[in-house]
């Protein structure tokens, strides 16, 4: 095979490569263009009016913190009284997590433990 058949293969080959991975490129490019536009974390549970006012008025470190939270901690913020939201704050998110999968008089247990720590408990106990 001739040195000019040998270069004209070559440069087809290239085409070919670039033309097969240009998508690719441009999705990825496309990705991270949206990454950079993207400056606030988008709360995965739905939230009613009072809850995005509440979420809206939170430190951007709050906001990264619960879109870290899965949504069934997320649902479980929501259901508590404004009192026990400050102090949810205050756990680990392990804590968290755990405290959203207990039910009934065990988690009603480890809230008190969680007061008697924090020294509050709602209606001024």
């Amino acid at each position: 095979m001739r040195k000019s058949h040998m270069y004209l293969f070559g440069v087809a080959a290239a085409t070919a490569v670039y033309l097969a991975a240009a998508p690719a490129v441009a999705h990825a490019q496309d990705e991270m263009e949206d990454a950079d536009t993207m400056t606030e974390p988008v709360p995965s549970a739905a939230l009613d009016e009072t809850q995005q006012a509440d979420y809206d008025s939170w430190s951007e470190e709050q906001k990264v913190a619960y879109a870290t939270w899965p949504v069934e901690t997320q649902n479980y913020y929501w259901s508590l009284l404004p009192e026990r939201q400050m102090m949810f704050w205050r756990l680990t998110d392990e804590d968290k997590v755990a405290l959203t999968a207990m039910t009934g008089p065990e988690r009603e247990a480890a809230w008190e433990q969680v007061e008697g720590r924090t020294g509050s408990a709602p209606g001024g106990r």
